[in-house]
């Protein structure tokens, strides 16, 4: 495996990891914000999505951009590679494509909604539903997550017994 695939897989697993451990993190603060009430809740959710709205956007961007470039070397080297290491790997860029997806379609104009109308003076009637919603999306996400660091942990496994891949994933002889 060339140096440039190996930092290549090493960075897109580190962009992965960070991605999975700050939604985790969310996930807990979200799991301690069940106790509060409409007010409490709102006050927090507020700064919350403040912060993470510039941030996110640019860690998913370059976690499939780096997963895509990854794949595209991959492909140039597959007898390098270990058995299912390809496939693995695209595994965790799907997973991350999808908790994108995810994000973009459902929790990210729940997010607009909260930082643009919701007050913590008077937040809306049907606040705890939207906060069911987004919690529901953001598990969903997260499971993505932790399942494509898993994946690329598994992609990043050595051949057995320095067994190598080929392009369709059978096993040839190595030295």
């Amino acid at each position: 495996m060339s140096v440039v695939l190996a930092i290549a897989r090493l960075l897109h697993l580190l962009l992965v990891a960070v991605l999975a451990g700050l939604l985790v993190g969310v996930a807990l603060v979200e799991l301690a914000l069940l106790e509060v009430g409409p007010s409490v809740y709102t006050a927090v959710q507020k700064p919350k999505h403040q912060v993470f709205a510039p941030i996110m956007p640019v860690l998913n961007t370059l976690v499939i951009a780096a997963g895509l470039l990854v794949l595209l070397l991959m492909t140039r080297a597959p007898r390098t590679l270990a058995p299912g290491a390809l496939a693995f790997t695209a595994a965790g860029l799907a997973c991350t494509i999808a908790l994108t997806v995810t994000t973009v379609l459902v929790n990210v104009p729940i997010n607009a909604e909260i930082i643009s109308s919701w007050s913590v003076e008077h937040p809306p009637a049907d606040w705890a539903q939207v906060r069911d919603r987004w919690n529901l999306f953001h598990a969903v996400r997260t499971v993505l997550a932790l399942l494509a660091v898993g994946c690329l942990l598994v992609a990043m496994l050595p051949a057995p017994h320095g067994r190598t891949g080929t392009a369709g994933g059978r096993a040839r002889g190595g030295a």
